[in-house]
């Protein structure tokens, strides 16, 4: 009974002991080689040039890569514009260190293999005939302008394939276009007699040669397997049907004219049909034509049935042919009233030459007179024009040098071009430009315009949507093209991105300058003295980035989007908005260069752009300023002593570069310059490299343990660099201590902000380290190259202090300024070198013994609780009367009618009224304290009341009244003295009934005696 009473408080204990123990192996269980997540990378340099168009791209929430480190960097590019011209070349560079690669060539489909230039196939051909057995493809070099000659453009070779074999012509690329025409012919026995079949066109480029026509090689690869890119198919029939155009002359007579350009000195027919509700017997046509076409004659379709005059009339400038028709017998029946039947076959003529080659239109008039006429059509004129042309122009194509454009009008206000030349290819493969007469109309005008001179396809940033394949129709002449073109537009509200939204003070970093705002609260003292000094209080400064997605919308109105890259592709568009940035209260924080974000003094405010065609705002973000005071707890080192690139091409785009960087830190050779890469670690969990500080406001000191090993660099901004005269052969430490300005060094300001350590080579295996000793004259000798605040280098050797540790040196300055200046009790407080940061390992070691000891503190108090309950419950002391009986101090509440019968049996003999009462006694919880031993000639004891309880809605209080039992050596004398009787005093009936029936006392009769044995008793 004791085990399980001991054991029954710890129950509650036990999960949340198991549930202390497994968060201490959760917290425990960390990696020693990783840390936070943190924005750190190498600030190097990375930039593309001979590139026209191209942006960074990023990920949602994955800048810098994964990949990127204390000592590399990633970075992705978007090249939108082809380079025919030249390869790009992306730099990196980390002065005094560069180097640059050539972009890869770009990776197209099908079969995602890089080629040199960017080349659009267009087929002017659909189907080919026997008559006219020529397939035509004009090849495009798309992108930026080359220089006029031949120079290095390449050939292109047009391969077919059909199931009857093979055939394949080249062409070279024309200096003045980036273009040229394969005319490549069939053989005839690729052609069936009765059926249509097809052949597969695909080209491949490959250099040009000097010595063959043309300057392409004349032997090619007759199957150039998966090298070739396709082009598409043409269709192989067997006849071709004439291109026609009929043109209705009124109500009854139609003229059918050949729809396709004429050559001078060709002949061509032209038809006149009739209506089967023609019913006039007599026919006169007149046809008025200029000069350079003439009507060689006429001839009835049905000579049988009308005969033709022909007079010709010549005047100055026209000519005019009066032809006669004659019915000449019956009509024969119609079969079908709808058809149309020939009446009239009229012979033309082009004279030679149109005027250097240059294609003209020839008007020829037509009017129609016949008995029955409506009197309105008599004298209607019909002018139809048939184009005459030197040249057999076979297509009209618009060129373009790019056939995707990113809108970013709306973001700058200047409107985005592309140019566009039409160009006609002729028969035989020529091509002529065309700039004169031309007509042009875009599609859809709320994602592209055209311009009045249709020489160029624009955005001026008022367009609301973009679109893919967006069309926009070009003509000249009788000759029409179309150009589709993709345009991304920007998604807005720009995304602008802050490294800190918080910047706060930075704890005993004071840089030159009158103080800016609201200063510290402090003694008029201290303060007229920092203002005579000139230094200010030093905030935390962030980087800015300003992103945004670009898509293009549906053309059919939907919703859904098409994203550039993907939906969780960012363009970083910051050399584009940041002049239009700004920081809606400028006595906050401002901005530097559109890039930097310096806080000034406490207070919350936000950087907008605003656009520059409507100043509305484009996008938003808050920042705060703080006065609370935040440590710089260590500075993060990489030594550079060279720049390593690679280059790879991605797959989501075809202009899509990725640039990996990272730095050398080998044993560098005796007089090497070494650059240090530094980034502060903020007590805030944040960092920022030391670029984002001006240089002017960092006190740099690099020094080494080895004499006369390193001295300072020429001075390149906020890099700081080291010329390293040697190193072991082990690697050599460099030590790099930042300081406060040294105009704002005083008493405490001398004290490190903090310090860092980097080797050059690879580090020493680790070993425990001794203790140090305190005293001064066991102290190596040490090199120490400082930076100042102005850029002036010195350099000193011998007995300079060497930094054994990060914050060594710090602490032991602070113990002597401590001897020398114990006034300034506040701004010491301020100026404490940060602690040393705490790492994940030590992090968990402490959380789990503070757990042990929580749950040793759980364990004694358990205990003590134990005691103070349980030291009560000792059985009363019998050693003066062991025969004595004990009362039973407990409540019966069960409902047993057997047991409550055997503990009414069990009442001593004596008057049935003088011992009677419930056998129960009231209790709290199964507990009641023994009663007091009574003196032994007593015979009624004192009483005590039990606790209350309430059960229910029905039941009401009952108190019991408890009487000690008499001595047991009296009880057989029950005449000497007053018998001792328990009795049980109670308020009323009622107050006891609902007790009995809890007890089962459900039966009338057996409550009925109940009662009465109750009130006897009593």
């Amino acid at each position: 009974m004791a085990g399980r009473a001991a054991a029954a408080p710890r129950g509650p204990y036990g999960p949340w002991l198991c549930l202390l123990v497994a968060l201490a192996l959760d917290i425990v269980r960390v990696d020693s080689d990783q840390g936070p997540l943190e924005r750190i990378y190498l600030p190097a340099a990375l930039e593309l040039l001979d590139a026209p168009e191209h942006f960074r791209v990023q990920q949602v929430g994955h800048y810098p890569p994964a990949n990127s480190s204390l000592g590399s960097r990633s970075e992705t590019f978007l090249l939108l514009q082809p380079w025919p011209r030249a390869q790009p070349l992306l730099r990196a560079s980390y002065p005094p260190f560069a180097t640059q690669q050539v972009v890869p060539p770009r990776v197209t489909e099908p079969h995602q293999r890089p080629v040199p230039w960017d080349v659009r196939a267009v087929s002017v051909e659909v189907a080919v005939t026997p008559a006219e057995p020529h397939a035509r493809v004009l090849f495009h070099l798309k992108g930026q302008d080359w220089p006029p000659g031949p120079g290095s453009l390449p050939c292109a070779r047009l391969h077919a394939t059909h199931p009857a074999g093979t055939t394949h012509r080249a062409c070279r690329f024309q200096p003045s276009l980036g273009a040229c025409v394969v005319e490549l012919e069939f053989p005839s026995h690729w052609f069936s007699p009765d059926s249509t079949t097809r052949a597969e066109l695909a080209y491949t480029l490959e250099p040009a040669v000097e010595g063959p026509p043309g300057g392409c090689s004349l032997s090619g690869e007759e199957d150039p397997g998966e090298q070739a890119l396709p082009v598409g198919g043409v269709e192989l029939r067997p006849a071709d049907p004439p291109q026609h155009q009929e043109i209705p002359l009124d109500e009854a007579v139609t003229l059918r004219v050949p729809d396709v350009p004429v050559r001078p000195g060709q002949l061509f027919t032209a038809a006149v049909l009739l209506g089967h509700n023609f019913t006039a017997s007599l026919l006169t046509l007149r046809i008025k034509v200029k000069k350079g076409l003439h009507v060689t004659g006429a001839r009835p379709a049905q000579p049988a049935l009308w005969t033709a005059k022909l007079d010709r009339f010549k005047g100055s400038k026209h000519h005019t042919t009066l032809i006669t028709c004659h019915r000449a017998g019956p009509a024969e029946p119609d079969s079908s009233p709808l058809e149309l039947s020939e009446f009239l076959w009229v012979d033309f003529m082009v004279e030679n030459g149109t005027g250097g080659g240059v294609a003209v239109t020839r008007p020829v008039t037509w009017q129609l007179e016949y008995p029955g006429q409506a009197p309105e059509a008599e004298k209607d004129k019909m002018v139809w024009e048939i184009l005459v042309s030197e040249r057999d122009i076979r297509a009209l194509v618009p060129l373009a040098k790019a056939e995707e454009l990113v809108n970013t009008a709306p973001l700058t206000g200047v409107p985005r071009r592309v140019p566009v030349r039409l160009v006609t290819v002729d028969s035989g493969g020529a091509l002529v430009e065309v700039t004169e007469n031309i007509g042009c109309e875009s599609a859809n005008t709320q994602v592209l315009q055209v311009s009045e001179a249709c020489d160029a396809v624009l955005v001026a940033g008022r367009e609301t949507r973009g679109a893919k394949g967006v069309r926009v129709d070009f003509w000249w002449r009788r000759l029409r093209a179309s150009l589709h073109l993709t345009v991304w537009a920007p998604l807005l509200p720009l995304r602008i991105e802050l490294t800190d939204s918080t910047l706060e003070q930075v704890r005993g970093w004071k840089v030159p300058g009158p103080a800016e705002g609201a200063l510290e609260p402090e003694a008029a003292a201290e303060e007229a003295e920092r203002r005579a000094r000139g230094c200010r209080l030093q905030y935390q400064r962030a980087g800015v980035r300003f992103l945004v997605p670009f898509a293009a919308h549906p053309l059919d109105g939907g919703r859904r989007l098409t994203h550039l890259l993907g939906p969780d592709w960012l363009l970083d568009v910051t050399h584009l908005v940041a002049p239009h940035a700004r920081v809606q209260d400028p006595r906050v924080a401002s901005l530097e260069g559109g890039r930097i974000l310096v806080g000034r003094e406490p207070g919350v405010t936000s950087i907008e752009v605003r656009s520059p065609l409507s100043d509305s705002i484009l996008g938003e973000q808050a920042l705060a300023v703080t006065d609370d005071k935040v440590s710089v707890l260590e500075l993060r080192v990489q030594p550079v002593i060279g720049i390593s690139l690679a280059l790879s091409r991605g797959t989501a785009h075809p202009g899509e570069v990725t640039a990996t960087c990272w730095a050398q830190s080998a044993l560098p050779a005796p007089k090497q310059e070494v650059a240090l890469s530094l980034w502060l670690s903020f007590s805030d969990h944040t960092v920022a490299p030391a670029e984002l500080y001006d240089r002017r406001d960092l006190g740099l000191s690099v020094s080494a343990e080895e004499p006369g090993a390193v001295l300072p660099a020429e001075e390149r901004g906020a890099r700081l660099g080291v010329v390293v005269s040697g190193a072991g052969a082990e690697g050599l430490p460099l030590h790099v201590a930042l300081h406060p300005p040294e105009p704002c060094r005083r008493g405490r300001h001398r004290v490190p902000l903090a310090s860092g350590t980097a080797w050059l080579g690879l580090p020493p295996a680790p070993t425990p380290v001794p203790a140090l000793p305190s005293g001064p004259a066991l102290r190596p000798a040490a090199t120490e190259a400082s930076l100042g605040d102005e850029g002036q280098a010195s350099g000193s050797a011998g007995g300079g202090l060497g930094v054994r540790g990060k914050f060594e040196r710090a602490e032991e300055e602070a113990g002597r300024e401590e001897t020398e200046a114990g006034e300034e009790e506040e701004e010491e407080e301020e100026m404490i070198p940060a602690p040393q940061r705490v790492t994940d390992l030590e992090l968990g070691m402490y959380a789990l013994l503070g757990i042990f000891c929580l749950a040793i503190l759980i364990f004694l108090v358990n205990g003590v609780v134990f005691v103070l309950r349980y030291q009560r419950k000792e059985p009363p002391d019998s050693a003066a009367d062991p025969a004595s009986p004990q009362p039973h101090n407990w409540v019966w509440l069960g409902t047993d009618q057997e047991e409550l019968s055997r503990q009414l049996d069990r009442r001593p003999p004596g008057p049935a009224k003088g011992e009677g009462g419930c056998p129960c006694e009231s209790g709290t919880g199964g507990e009641a304290p023994a009663p007091a031993p009574e003196p032994p000639g007593g015979t009624a004891s004192s009483s005590s009341t039990s606790a209350r309880k309430e059960a229910g809605g029905r039941r009401k209080r009952v108190e019991f009244v408890t009487f000690a039992p008499a001595p047991p050596a009296q009880l057989p004398e029950e005449p000497v003295g007053a018998p001792a009787v328990q009795s049980i005093l109670v308020a009323g009936e009622e107050d006891i009934r609902w007790v009995c029936e809890d007890m089962g006392l459900k039966d009338p009769e057996e409550l009925r005696n109940y009662m009465e044995r109750i009130r006897g008793s009593s």
